[in-house]
């Protein structure tokens, strides 16, 4: 039994390895990286410098960075919606360092109202006015030794296929990284997989 266990394991973690191969490591300026997976492609208007193309490394610089279904800059593959969107915003002051402040419960809950207050207030904008089918609260999550703001939902747009959209916001000095994804649900068995796998190689430096 152990030994069965131990080389499912093996296998698993050689199938995540190799499924990652192809991926275009992705430098985002001098801050941060990320690996963009093969189903993705970087949307039109943003640069991408090539660095090491046989090692598939790649820089893009940009304060807002949108990954979209391969094809889309072409106006194709428009039957369905997967992104990862990834954004800077600058403050005049300091962020507190979530790696290191201790975050009480009153804290996230503070967090989780302000946080929640603003996606509604979007959400209805009579301009592009949307439903929001499920919030799901903020939480603490650590991605790769680094700690993040983390909280999801579920919105639903002129009665269209209902999305779903994850948030994780990191705080650096003045600077505030916020790593998005984003999928239809009906699309989950397509998009689901490779976008949680290509957030878990996002990475600060």
């Amino acid at each position: 039994m152990k030994k069965s266990i131990i080389l499912t394991l093996t296998m698993l973690l050689f199938q995540l390895g190799f499924s990652q191969e192809n991926w275009d490591k992705i430098d985002l300026g001098n801050w941060g990286e990320i690996k963009m997976p093969s189903s993705l492609e970087v949307q039109s208007g943003n640069y991408k410098k090539i660095i090491d193309y046989q090692k598939r490394h790649f820089s893009v610089n940009a304060e807002r960075i949108v990954f979209q279904q391969k094809g889309v800059n072409n106006g194709k593959n428009l039957d369905t919606y997967g992104r990862i969107i990834i954004r800077t915003d600058f403050a005049s002051e300091e962020f507190p360092d979530l790696n290191t402040t201790e975050i009480t419960s009153q804290d996230i809950a503070d967090l989780n109202q302000m946080y929640k207050s603003q996606i509604y207030e979007v959400a209805n904008n009579p301009t592009y006015p949307a439903k929001i089918i499920k919030w799901n609260g903020v939480k603490i999550v650590t991605l790769n030794g680094n700690k993040s703001i983390n909280y999801s939902y579920v919105r639903q747009m002129n009665g269209k296929p209902q999305t779903y959209s994850e948030f994780y916001i990191f705080w650096k000095g003045n600077r505030q990284h916020t790593l998005n994804i984003e999928y239809r649900i009906i699309d989950s068995d397509k998009w689901k997989s490779d976008l949680e796998k290509a957030t878990k190689t996002f990475k600060l430096k």
